[in-house]
């Protein structure tokens, strides 16, 4: 087993530093599964949404980077041109990439993760804040706000839309 990739507490690396990945709260666990679900329903006939990947944007000595997202969508294309090993820790950016909002958020993790996905080449990152009950999107060339009025759809991933307000609906169900 890979201390902190296959067992608890899940850890990631940032430039070669080590540190503990955020622990999920109840709104963030609602939030997250449901756009993994939104994302599988639509792009699961020819790919996955999968949680809390541990991806591999640099192996490089001493800055080492390992981030684990809520969740990552690779088209399987993409996952069997890997070598196997690599299978197990993706070397190359998923088609997309979703952060939750916790309240025990480092302060600029968050968005220096969100810088590195889209400097790695990730063409769409998802950062949903349970709480705002927003989405910022964020493209290689622009980001943006929804709140739950507003509609996903992006270029970057034409297959995928959504109306922003299913991605918070579950959490009044629970009281938030």
């Amino acid at each position: 087993m890979a201390r902190g990739i296959d067992s608890k507490p899940y850890l990631e690396w940032l430039d070669g530093v080590e540190s503990i990945a955020v622990s999920p709260n109840t709104p963030h666990g609602i939030v997250a599964v449901t756009l993994g679900q939104i994302i599988n329903r639509q792009g699961g006939s020819f790919g996955i949404a999968m949680p809390e990947l541990h991806l591999r944007l640099n192996d490089e000595p001493g800055r080492r980077t390992v981030l684990l997202p809520d969740f990552a969508f690779y088209r399987a294309q993409t996952l069997r041109a890997l070598d196997p090993a690599d299978r197990l820790l993706p070397n190359v950016p998923p088609e997309v990439i979703v952060e939750v909002r916790s309240p025990n958020d480092r302060p600029g993790f968050r968005e220096e993760k969100i810088q590195r996905y889209l400097a790695w080449g990730c063409p769409l990152v998802l950062d949903a804040d349970p709480l705002a009950r927003t989405i910022a999107v964020h493209t290689q060339m622009t980001t943006r706000t929804l709140g739950v009025d507003d509609r996903f759809s992006d270029t970057s991933v034409p297959w995928l839309t959504f109306e922003v307000r299913e991605a918070f609906a579950r959490l009044e169900m629970f009281g938030f």
